[in-house]
């Protein structure tokens, strides 16, 4: 699996944090001579998101991990997230929501807020510079705009409050800490975004502004339904048979929403191809479901994703990983 893969799967399941209960409030002193207290950096998460962002998220943790393959995907994370045993962070008992924004489709900037019950202290302890994650990567603490940042493979954290945590690649967080540091943490977040990440009644939610930031060649190539989409949004729940997504694509006009909804099928067909191998790995064909019409100039789609083959898959992880290429580090991304 290439970096950016994983920094993007990284980001929705927003697996990255630490430990648990209270804390004291903490102080944020500003470039402009301005304080914000604990409270008010909790009582607006998505203001600390850098603008720029080509897609952003929003995930209910509570019920992923609730979920069909919400275990497994527990074993997963707990074994690549850069948090150290010692720490005591439950995620599934200490997680509640995340909220996360990319910023490069080259190589995936990744910035993200999470809401739970974080311990800095009890952090603080665990993360001092000589703990490894269960695989055995270290976890290296360093200092940025006054706060401790706790990096492994380039994936890290840091805890502003005992309810709100940055997470992501260490480009994104440092641009989330600018903002507050800087005195420039307020939404600057454009209306489709907006849309998106504050989606209620669905337990994820996900988009896309794929107008001005055109998604590579090889993406492309693979998934050609998505050629010429100017956006996309994403709502979903984990209901049988273990995934469900519904989703909109915007195209330039209506010719091309109808030929984009042909090449869902497509896109269906060639998946099915990929059973056999899938087999082999003791994985079923993950795709349950995959339809799509067209209306005006947008696509519509819903899919299904099979519980059963998505535990198999998260099973089965660390082999798949390594046995993909690996693309070199994203650059800094401003």
């Amino acid at each position: 699996m290439s970096r950016r893969a994983m920094l993007y799967g990284i980001a929705a399941l927003g697996l990255l944090l630490t430990a648990c209960p209270k804390a004291e409030d903490t102080i944020v002193h500003t470039a402009k001579g301005k304080s914000k207290t604990a409270a008010q950096i909790d009582s607006d998460p998505l203001a600390l998101l850098p603008g720029g962002a080509i897609t952003v998220g929003v995930l209910d943790a509570s019920a992923l991990f609730a979920s069909q393959f919400g275990d497994k995907l527990l074993e997963a994370s707990r074994r690549r997230a850069p948090v150290p045993e010692s720490a005591g962070f439950e995620p599934k008992r200490d997680l509640t929501k995340v909220y996360f924004g990319v910023y490069s489709m080259q190589g995936a900037d990744v910035a993200g807020v999470a809401l739970g019950r974080f311990d800095p202290k009890k952090i603080e302890a665990a993360a001092d510079g000589t703990q490894k994650t269960p695989q055995g990567v270290p976890v290296t603490k360093s200092t940025y705009a006054g706060r401790s940042l706790y990096t492994a493979d380039s994936v890290g954290f840091t805890i502003l409050t005992s309810r709100t945590a940055l997470f992501g690649n260490s480009t994104g967080i440092r641009r989330s800490l600018d903002r507050i540091s800087e005195g420039t943490a307020k939404r600057e977040l454009p209306p489709w975004a907006s849309k998106i990440l504050n989606q209620t009644g669905a337990p994820f939610a996900f988009g896309s502004n794929l107008k001005e930031n055109p998604i590579p060649n090889a993406l492309r190539s693979k998934l050609p339904f998505l050629d010429g989409v100017e956006t996309l949004g994403v709502v979903g729940n984990f209901a049988p048979p273990g995934v469900n997504l519904a989703g909109t694509l915007v195209y330039p006009d209506e010719e091309s929403a109808k030929t984009g909804a042909g090449k869902v099928g497509e896109t269906r067909a060639m998946l099915e191809g990929y059973a056999p191998f899938l087999a082999l790995l003791g994985i079923p064909q993950p795709v349950r479901k995959l339809e799509a019409d067209a209306v005006g100039r947008e696509g519509h789609f819903v899919a299904g994703i099979d519980a059963v083959a998505i535990s198999a898959i998260l099973a089965r992880l660390d082999d798949l990983v390594g046995a993909l290429p690996k693309s070199s580090p994203s650059g800094a991304s401003q």
